[in-house]
């Protein structure tokens, strides 16, 4: 790719704004090493940049709104914009192009960029893509359409890049991926692999798995991931997206397993380790939901022992075979589906919190005064008094900020005794 200057950019302080999945976040690490070794110096303040590079989203019809949101209040604050992500191809549908303002990175231009690419991580945790695409096609998905078959980086490269980021003294790196169990399938290997060389050839780090789909776990990673945690190799957070606990529903989306299939899985990972962070994806308001198929899925998440759910309202997407069905569910009920579900999110996210009051978890440093626990709870340090070090045992206290998505609790750094 060409730089920037090349457009008339003349100065080149780059700021980069992501949104949407860690997939994008991975990416974003990628083209900052990208760009950085193109000259350009990346700051961590929007306001220092005259070069906003703008990784977008489009997952959800409000995802798109908020890409839009930031490309738009962009434009009006006279940045130079290079746009990339997801909303790239959509943006022919809307009489788009670039001019003298924008630039457009597509998104085949970014994949060709990151692919191979090493992280300039921005915190003390990496995020690395090891897979693209999906072969699923899940019937509302707009992403595998947009991302393509899966494409996997080899295993080589793979542990190369986390011995490179262990030996910058990252602390986590967080394993990615469109879907991430489909690892390997199309170069003759598999996560449970990958898992395998990591732990055995990668020390003084540990692992998190960004998310998993249930019917990509086998067997042999089933008992991997849970073997790893347990050696504390792997973090005890997973995330298993759901969308739906009623299996008609589970069958119209294109979904590849059934609920007790999911259920049989949560619980086998639960009862190996009982401290383990489960959170999930929920959909409401799918086409064809009929208020018995909410109330399955509500029941599930109550009596389930999710320490976090995303709840999302059905959105129709361009280039899935629904984009042309008419809604089923009224703009209103799908919000009151969603309220309902928030409120038990709300409920479920504190119960999860608690259990761990006066406990001693392993934590790394994230932002200022904020740590984050092996099992993805964000922990405020108050008594260190400016000596925050990057990876320490905390005990945790209460709460600091009682948010709806991701509290924020207080604690104390535990040294025995």
């Amino acid at each position: 790719m060409k730089r920037l200057n090349d457009k008339k950019i003349r100065v080149n302080k780059l700021y980069i704004k992501t949104l949407g999945c860690k997939v994008n976040y991975a990416e974003s690490e990628g083209l900052a090493n990208f760009f950085k070794n193109q000259g350009y110096e990346i700051v961590k303040d929007e306001k220092e940049a005259n070069i906003i590079l703008l990784n977008t989203c489009v997952v959800t019809k409000e995802a798109e709104k908020n890409s839009l949101k930031f490309l738009n209040r962009y434009k009006k604050q006279n940045y130079q914009i290079i746009l990339t992500g997801c909303l790239t191809p959509l943006l022919k549908k809307r009489q788009f192009s670039e001019n003298g303002q924008i630039k457009i990175l597509s998104l085949e231009e970014k994949q060709k960029i990151v692919e191979g690419e090493s992280l300039l991580p921005f915190r003390r945790r990496a995020f690395l893509k090891i897979v693209d695409g999906c072969d699923h096609f899940c019937h509302y998905c707009l992403v595998s359409r947009i991302r393509g078959k899966i494409r996997s980086r080899d295993e080589d490269g793979i542990v190369k890049e986390c011995e490179r980021l262990r030996n910058l003294g990252i602390k986590e790196i967080v394993l990615c991926g469109i879907n991430l169990g489909l690892y390997g399938k199309d170069i003759g290997t598999s996560l449970e692999n990958l898992l395998s060389r990591l732990a055995k050839e990668i020390k003084n780090v540990r692992f998190r798995l960004s998310s998993l789909e249930v019917d990509t776990i086998s067997e042999e990673l089933l008992l991997l991931m849970i073997k790893l945690a347990k050696e504390e190799i792997l973090c005890p957070h997973f995330h298993l997206p759901l969308q739906s606990a009623s299996d008609k529903i589970l069958e119209k989306m294109g979904r590849r397993y059934r609920i007790k299939e999911y259920e049989e899985i949560l619980m086998r990972i639960i009862e190996n380790l009982p401290d383990v962070n489960i959170g999930c994806d929920v959909m409401v308001g799918y086409l064809g939901e009929e208020e018995e198929d909410f109330l399955i899925t509500y029941r599930f998440l109550e009596k389930m022992p999710f320490g976090y759910f995303h709840v999302f309202p059905f959105s129709q997407r361009p280039l899935t075979p629904l984009y042309q069905l008419k809604e089923t569910i009224s703009e209103k009920e799908k919000k009151r589906r969603l309220k309902i579900l928030i409120d038990l999110r709300r409920k479920k996210i504190n119960e999860y919190c608690q259990k761990f009051f006066n406990q001693v978890r392993k934590a790394i440093l994230i932002e200022k005064d904020i740590y984050l626990t092996d099992n993805y709870l964000n922990v405020k340090i108050l008594n260190n008094f400016n000596n925050f070090r990057e990876e320490i045992h905390i005990k945790i206290k209460d709460f600091y900020v009682k948010d709806k998505n991701f509290p924020i609790l207080i604690g104390e750094e535990f040294k025995g005794g």
